[in-house]
């Protein structure tokens, strides 16, 4: 068995010690009284030694150790060292090893007796081996190693031993993880796998130490056997090659790099003088394939670890740069240049206006590794997007009715105010973002200054001619038409003020608190679907005027002492307390309050309405800054959020609304005038009936213009005082829509107040949703439309109708609609029908699936729902945010829409939408899914 398996290998030291030691015969001749008598050992092996020529053995003797390739250097070696004269010293020891490849029968007899045991000695390193693993016996196919496997595992043998096999065989593959685990210096336990030697090369520094200095032929066996598919696989031949070759560390970076130069970059010149420098660094060829395979080995292990990707990076680019690969890893889906360059693709698209380029780009970017950290651009990249659909449906408005003009800001134009204030509180710092930007930005504004000046001049029309407002709500109306019918329903009401609100700031907010509030219409004609509403602020658009209105239901001029006198005794409270607080009464009356004492007293009692003024949008208002990225949650609203707990603790209706919008400073102009009294409108002097205006002024007069007639300033870029962050006073639309709010705790079902309908649809126009292809404009409301919705409503139209469904494309929606009719005008008809669309319909007919709804704690809106589904379906695994985004969320109810999805799909302990070990990647079986809810295949 021994001899089958030995063959002519190369000695190691620690072999031919091993042997020496376990020579009785030469151990008891060097205590006989001549023991230093001169000795020859012949031992069978390949005739190199590379070693020094002297080994210590057996307790500090040592021996001289020669290589004899053939039959006259054994008879050379030998006779020179038996016949050198004395026994022997110790730079002459008395023991000579010759290691020679010869046969006992090409040697004279006379030489042979003169050594010891009169032959050639062979070496039987695998029963030494099999005695220390404690093994039974040996596989054969170590045997078919030729590189010394066993020498090695010898040479490698911890002190203590290797870890005993009780009288088992031992494997190839025990005993070669047992020794590659020691050679590159790795825990007893670990896995050979591609992840553990990739890490390897980047945090151990013994471990490629050690592996650089072993033996070509153990390296080339090591490799051989790492490559083997149960093992590390075939990359680990790559990895270990570039430890040989270059520093270990670079191993990792290497691999990314070569991602993007084998799969990610689309092949030229560039690309492949980049291969050909990037080769030296493996110091011998490879396929293409094994390269392409070795770079996914390295995304995927960074994929899994953001943390090692954070600091590979700088490496990579450096490498990158030292490679010529600059260009080519703008291509790769993890480092930091591919997420610029498909940020810059997304900007060629917006400056082009390519709806279709624009979708491609945003995916791209969505799917990128680093899409989380750049959430904030990549959000404003959405909104640019957005704004590009906008200006795709060729938006024409001139308003018929001051309700009609209300109606639209609120139901359509805020929403493009919204994503424009996303633009312009930021930027971009990829150029061809910024540039792409700047030129949307400014088409939106040539656009917007049109209508603009439409909406101030029918408000003006409309004022002047003192008509009614009718089904139009207004600050003076506010309290009877919205808040009586709370109080009726004997349900408590909190009133929030939140000064400065605009509709598009409002509109923002909605999308958070959908997630503990059910959303009314607390004034909506019946015969029209309900819909969030907006009110007509005061004249001037001023705190001082349009919230003392709002809160004495009276048109006046006013302060807080006003406010609370006049609120607290008006009739509609039936008798009933009720009182409104300022911000001095919201600080806190000790450590362990929340609110002021009043406050506190009032929320704690149960017969009491509370109207609260929230003053952090105004107050930013005043500051000299931009506010942050205008990304508004609940949260920076000063109070709000504890005041909500409260409300919703309580079982409290809650009206959220304004006093007035306001318009940001966006390189506004200041306009020079002597009767200056705010920022946004001036005082018409007494006895001038005429006066002079500017192109960006109009004059407003009426009943509804508290003090008498003003100029007020309606273009946006505009202002009379010096610059703040923000404005109001003037008769832009922003500043006088003022959103209108109506909610109540999830789950409620008694005491709604009359007139109140739940909001069951998204409230977005229906170009705001990312996908939607060319349509046409919204339609401009008529008279009897005004008090609702200006703009088309064409989810609630889709729900109606079957076919009504939306086509997935990734991570964004298109919009589709059964045939509509021209005078219509909005969605375009989608005749066929794709595989991906069948499995929804089919899921969403499933009586599995309607019974799984009906089990969620909140309605949900089917469309958001398969929106989701369908970028799932179609990527399998995605993150959290880009989900909540194919839904239309925002990324802050990312996690909550992700529990509503997995209570959904999973039933019976089955795991169809599994949230990954990183917590921020959810992955479908859909496999599964076809199975849970009897989907045909």
């Amino acid at each position: 068995m021994a001899q089958a398996l030995q063959g002519i290998a190369r000695l190691t030291p620690t072999a031919v010690a091993n042997y020496l030691a376990g020579q009785r015969g030469l151990l008891k001749s060097a205590k006989e009284p001549d023991g230093n008598r001169r000795q020859v050992v012949l031992l069978r092996s390949a005739p190199t030694w590379e070693e020094p020529a002297l080994l210590p053995w057996n307790g500090g003797r040592r021996a001289r150790v020669a290589a004899a390739p053939s039959v006259l250097a054994v008879y050379q070696e030998t006779l020179s060292h038996l016949d050198a004269p004395g026994p022997g010293s110790a730079e002459d020891p008395s023991l000579l090893v010759l290691l020679t490849d010869r046969e006992d029968a090409e040697l004279d007899p006379g030489i042979l007796v003169r050594v010891y045991r009169h032959a050639i000695q062979h070496v039987d390193n695998w029963d030494l081996i099999r005695e220390i693993f404690t093994a039974s016996g040996i596989d054969p196919r170590l045997g078919d190693e030729t590189w010394g496997v066993a020498e090695a595992l010898l040479e490698a043998a911890p002190a203590g031993g290797w870890p005993g096999l009780n009288r088992q065989v031992l494997s190839r593959t025990h005993a070669l993880n047992a020794l590659a685990r020691r050679r590159l210096r790795l825990a007893a336990d670990s896995q050979l796998d591609i992840d553990t030697l990739l890490l390897w090369s980047r945090t151990s520094t013994e471990g490629p130490h050690v592996y650089r200095t072993l033996r070509e032929g153990e390296r080339a066996g090591l490799r051989h056997f790492l490559a083997e598919v149960d093992q590390a696989g075939p990359t680990a031949d790559v990895l270990l090659s570039i430890a040989e070759h270059d520093e270990p560390s670079v191993a990792l970076p290497f691999g990314l790099v070569a991602a993007a130069l084998w799969q990610h970059a689309p092949a030229g010149p560039e690309v492949f003088r980049a291969r050909g420098r990037a080769e030296n660094i493996l110091g011998r060829e490879f396929s293409d394939e094994a390269i392409r395979r070795y770079g996914k080995a390295a995304e995927n292990l960074v994929a899994r670890n953001a943390q090692l990707l954070a600091e590979v990076t700088p490496d990579a680019e450096k490498l990158a740069g030292h490679l010529g690969a600059i260009e080519a890893v703008r291509h790769s889906p993890y480092l930091p240049a591919g997420l610029e360059a498909r940020l810059a693709a997304v900007g060629s698209a917006i400056t082009g206006r390519d709806l279709d380029a624009c979708h491609t780009a945003l995916r791209e970017v969505q799917a990128h590794y680093l899409a989380e950290t750049a959430r904030i651009r990549i959000s404003r990249a959405r909104m640019a997007v957005r704004l590009v659909q906008w200006l795709d449906t060729e938006p024409q408005w001139t308003p018929d009715t001051a309700a009609g003009a209300l109606a639209h800001y609120n139901a359509e134009l805020s929403w493009a105010d919204r994503a424009s204030e996303h633009l312009e509180a930021g930027g971009d710092t990829e150029p061809a973002l910024s540039a792409a930007y700047e030129a949307l930005a400014a088409d939106v504004r040539k656009v917007r200054r049109r209508m603009d000046r439409a909406f101030a001049e029918q408000i003006a029309e409309w004022t002047a001619a003192g008509t009614a407002p009718g089904s139009m709500l207004t600050v003076e109306t506010f309290l009877e038409r919205v808040a009586k019918p709370v109080v009726k329903s004997e349900r408590r009401l909190m009133l929030l003020v939140v000064d400065g609100m605009s509709a598009a700031l409002a509109g923002q907010l909605c999308e958070e608190l959908s997630a503990n509030w059910t959303e009314y219409d607390p004034v909506g004609e019946k015969a029209l679907p309900p819909t969030r509403q907006a009110m007509a602020a005061a004249l001037p658009t001023v705190t001082a005027v349009s919230r003392t209105t709002l809160l004495t239901g009276t048109l006046q001029r006013g302060d807080q002492k006003t406010e609370k006198r006049e609120f607290s005794s008006l009739r509609l409270w039936s008798g009933k307390k009720a009182a409104v607080f300022h911000k001095d009464d919201l600080r806190p009356a000790g450590t362990g309050s929340r609110f002021g004492t009043d406050l506190e007293k009032a929320l704690a009692d149960d017969t009491s309405h509370v109207a609260v003024v929230l003053n952090t949008v105004d107050d930013n208002l005043k500051k000299d800054e931009r506010l942050d990225e205008w990304d508004w949650t609940v949260g920076d609203i000063e109070a709000l959020t504890p005041l909500l707990d409260e409300a919703r603790r309580r079982g409290m209706a809650v009206l959220i609304t304004s006093d007035h919008g306001h318009v940001l400073e966006h390189r506004g102009v200041k306009v020079p005038t002597h009767e200056v009294v705010n920022a946004r409108y001036r005082e018409v002097p007494d006895g001038v009936a005429e006066p002079l205006l500017s192109d960006a002024e109009m004059l407003l007069n009426g009943a509804r213009v508290v003090g008498g007639p003003i100029v007020a300033l309606w273009s946006a870029d505009t202002r009379y005082t010096n610059r703040a962050a923000g404005y109001h006073g003037g008769v832009h639309p922003a500043e006088f829509t003022i959103p209108v709010l109506a909610y109540l705790p999830d789950g409620a079902t008694e005491h709604i107040p009359s007139g109140w309908r739940q909001l069951t649809d998204t409230y977005e126009p229906h170009w705001w949703k990312l996908g939607t292809t060319r349509l046409q404009a919204a339609p401009v409301p008529t008279s009897s439309q005004a008090a609702a919705v200006a703009a088309p409503q064409p989810a609630n139209a889709r729900r109606t109708q079957k076919k009504a469904v939306p086509q997935a494309t990734g991570l964004f929606e298109i919009t589709v609609s059964p045939q509509p009719s021209e005078a219509e005008g909005t969605l375009l008809s989608v005749q066929a029908q794709s595989p991906l669309e069948q499995i929804l319909d089919d899921l969403f007919a499933s009586p599995a699936f309607s019974d799984q709804l009906a089990l969620l704690p909140r309605k949900q809106d089917p469309e958001r729902l398969r929106q989701a589904l369908a970028a799932l379906c179609e990527n399998n695994t995605l993150p959290l945010t880009a989900v909540a985004a194919a839904a239309g969320m925002p990324p802050a109810r990312s996690r909550g829409y992700a529990a509503v999805l997995t209570q959904l799909l999973n039933m019976d302990g089955i795991q169809v939408l599994e949230l990954l070990p990183d917590n921020k990647t959810l992955k479908l079986n859909l496999a599964w899914l076809k199975a849970q809810f009897g989907l045909e295949e």
